[in-house]
């Protein structure tokens, strides 16, 4: 019951909203070694390309575009996700620094922690008050709506199973 396990599962939920490892999570662990932690990232990428797949799927299926709305629609959201998959990339990193650094957080490293996880929030923002205009181009105001809702429902059930994995700073 290592670090690896609770950095993979905290990481999974993240990416995959499922919690198969409540209980690791609360529980501190050893260091994991640098080869398991490689295999754990491994993972993470197989996953969040997977995950990528079913999100798609599911934005499709609640949509109910037109085909005009298709052509105008799916580009820009492979756009929207690309830079969706770069600020998932920083909260990985923000998760396995808090993951290593768990067992001896300082004040000084929960600071950093803290302004990092504040920028990153930030940065979703931005990207979908950027997106937002583009958006409205290509779809009705009321499909827009949808899709924003869509988002937004997927990232907190990403978010809330997160917020349940890690375990609170000691």
């Amino acid at each position: 019951m290592g670090k690896q396990r609770w950095l993979l599962g905290c990481l999974c939920v993240l990416i995959l909203g499922v919690s198969p490892w409540l209980a690791l999570a609360q529980q501190p662990a050893p260091p994991a070694s640098v080869e398991a932690q490689k295999e754990a990232m491994q993972d993470i990428q197989l996953t969040r390309a997977v995950i990528q797949v079913e999100r798609q799927a599911l934005i499709t299926q609640a949509m109910d575009l037109t085909p005009e709305e298709m052509e105008g629609f799916w580009p820009l959201y492979r756009e929207y996700r690309l830079e969706a998959a770069k600020i998932g990339d920083r909260i990985v990193a923000l998760i396995q620094r808090y993951a290593a650094n768990y067992d001896n957080l300082t004040d000084q490293t929960a600071d950093k922690l803290v302004t990092d996880f504040v920028k990153v929030e930030q940065a979703r923002a931005r990207l979908k008050a950027t997106y937002l205009p583009k958006f409205k181009k290509v779809l009705p105001a009321k499909k827009v709506a949808r899709f924003y809702q869509l988002e937004n429902k997927l990232d907190i059930l990403i978010l809330a199973e997160m917020a349940e994995q890690i375990p609170l700073a000691r």
